[in-house]
């Protein structure tokens, strides 16, 4: 047998009567959490306990109900309390076990690790059931010689990942009430379902002749650090598998909800950037204008539209109609002032000639008589004025009467 070592399992479940009918449809694969049941494999084996083990406790359950309150309705009688007596009688019988949040029975499960199960004495055998056979007969003894008639049910389980055994216990007790014995359920009576620590030190034990051990010390080395001052470490909280597996399966459920999401999303930006690359390839072909809308020429041709229609654009048909816009903004500042700086360098150098030609008419008319230079002064002026105006560098300047229109002939 193989060296290492696998603690062997021992859990508690709390359960009520009510809860049997649950407990029956699911060992018969008829309802509960069936979604980690292989069908291929063997049906669960029963191992303790009649085929009516369920009608039976039940029977007892009820049996013990009635037993104990016919006790109280007689010691009430006896003690001539006749309108307590008439009360109890209306009210009718109570459960024969204290309400407590655990429920009066219990569920036990057994098992180890599925690699403990799955090994094998020769290396030339891939499997075999001898470790399931070894587990189950040290179950059934342990479960006699602790719980005894109790054990109303044991069964095992070989459809699932790992092998394991369930089992029900009714833990029977009677207590002095209304003057007389009356039978009752009480989990305490059972000093392995009092004291889980030696529950656990209890199976550890058991198992170990077959290579099994105990599970860790958990609370001991919780209370080990608090006495010490340390930090306690964590006691995992067990979860059903039933529940683990709801949880595991919306966890995966979001996963695969998240990448559909993230595929949809990547998908929709595909489709942005085709309608951004085939933007300019409408513009470029005149099927659309740069905001988008069918050119005449596209109307009147019957172009095959390469883009949507504005009112049903994509984000990458709004974005590319929303770049050609900045752009041919930008396009037309640029081509308004270079219009605008051309326009001035003509100006300047038309306003350049007009001055060298004044400069030969002031030269010229210095030869003239005076009153000839006066005539011409004078038109010169009102000509140089209107002609100084167009210039726009000169607009806002005031005359100074160092102005060459006021230069002396």
């Amino acid at each position: 047998m193989a060296s290492k070592k696998h603690p062997v399992v021992l859990r508690f479940e709390g359960m009520d009567p009510s809860d049997i009918g649950g407990y029956e449809a699911h060992r018969y694969r008829k309802g509960g959490d069936l979604g980690h049941i292989d069908r291929n494999k063997l049906k669960p084996r029963r191992l303790l306990g009649t085929t009516t083990w369920a009608e039976e406790a039940r029977a007892e359950i009820e049996l013990m109900k009635v037993e104990t309150f016919a006790a109280e309705l007689e010691d009430l009688d006896r003690r001539n309390r006749r309108k307590d007596l008439e009360k109890r009688r209306i009210e009718g019988p109570r459960e024969p076990w204290r309400a407590s949040r655990h429920g009066p029975m219990r569920e036990l499960i057994l098992t180890a690790n599925k690699e403990w199960f799955e090994q094998t004495e020769s290396s030339d055998v891939e499997f075999s059931t001898s470790q399931e056979e070894l587990f189950e007969e040290r179950a059934v003894a342990w479960l006699r010689e602790n719980f005894g008639d109790d054990v109303i049910h044991a069964r095992a389980d070989l459809d699932e990942q790992a092998y394991h055994i369930h089992a029900v216990i009714l833990p029977r007790a009677t207590v002095r009430k209304y003057g007389t014995e009356c039978r009752v359920l009480q989990p305490s009576i059972h000093p392995l379902i009092k004291d889980y620590e030696a529950a656990q030190d209890s199976v550890g034990e058991w198992f170990s002749e077959i290579g099994l051990m105990r599970g860790e010390k958990r609370k001991q080395a919780i209370r080990d650090a608090l006495n010490d001052g340390r930090k306690p470490p964590i006691n995992p909280r067990h979860v059903r598998p039933a529940e683990w597996r709801a949880k595991e399966e919306k966890r995966l459920a979001e996963k695969a909800a998240e990448i559909e999401t993230r595929e949809r999303d990547v998908v929709e930006r595909e489709d942005d950037a085709a309608s951004v690359l085939a933007f300019p390839d409408a513009v470029a072909a005149d099927e659309i204008d740069t905001d988008g809308r069918l050119t005449k020429s596209a109307n009147a041709n019957g172009t095959p539209r390469t883009q949507p229609p504005v009112k049903k654009a994509t984000l990458g048909f709004s974005a590319a109609r929303k770049a050609f816009r900045a752009v041919a903004q930008r396009l037309g500042a640029r081509a308004d002032e270079k219009a605008r700086r051309e326009a001035q360098e003509h100006i300047a150098s038309e306003i350049a000639e007009i001055r060298a030609a004044d400069e030969i008419i002031l030269e010229i008319a210095r030869a003239f008589p005076q009153a000839q230079r006066e005539r011409i002064a004078q038109i010169r002026r009102t000509l140089t004025a209107k002609i100084m105006a167009l210039d726009p560098r000169t607009k806002g300047r005031s005359k100074g009467p160092n102005s060459r229109s006021e230069e002396p002939l």
